[in-house]
């Protein structure tokens, strides 16, 4: 979407890659009991998702209004746009009123996906549909963001692991 909204922008793209990452890595740090090891697949995965791959393609074809959601997310020739059902779920897994997470500045429990301002317009654009695809620039000018560095640096610095989100004990 970003790719197709700012002309191709290389700056843009890079803005969106750093929140996209860093809330990934905020996710990771909540799901794998070592991170780390995931980093470089991690890292691969997100370029070509945001970046090359066929979900880069339906955000690009939705932003430019070539596709529109009521198609679903199972296009021809492409197969299944998998980003889609991803943002859902993740929305959802990180939105458990069972999770909390201390808040960066306030320091008060709050839900994990409120610390992932991009999954947040994400969902707001491909699954409530409240948002139009223009709705990511906007999230990305929130000069209320976090800056990237600093999710990066919360996942990093406190224990979030919970093996429990994914049915461990």
């Amino acid at each position: 979407m970003v790719a197709a909204l700012t002309n191709e922008s290389a700056t843009s793209k890079s803005v969106y890659f750093a929140h996209c990452t860093s809330e990934m890595i905020f996710i990771t740090h909540l799901l794998a009991e070592e991170p780390e090891k995931l980093a470089g697949p991690l890292l691969a995965d997100t370029y070509v998702t945001l970046l090359k791959g066929r979900n880069a393609w339906y955000g690009q074809m939705l932003a430019k209004g070539e596709l529109n959601l009521d198609m679903g997310d199972s296009i021809s020739g492409k197969g299944m746009i998998q980003g889609v059902s991803a943002v859902g779920a993740f929305y959802e897994l990180l939105s458990q009123s069972s999770l909390s997470v201390p808040h960066p500045e306030e320091e008060k429990p709050i839900a994990p996906v409120e610390l992932c301002p991009i999954l947040k317009t994400l969902y707001k654009i491909l699954i409530t549909r409240e948002q139009k695809p223009r709705a990511i620039l906007q999230a990305l000018r929130d000069e209320t963001l976090n800056d990237p560095r600093d999710r990066i640096e919360i996942a990093q610095t406190h224990g979030f692991y919970r093996p429990s989100l994914l049915g461990q004990p």
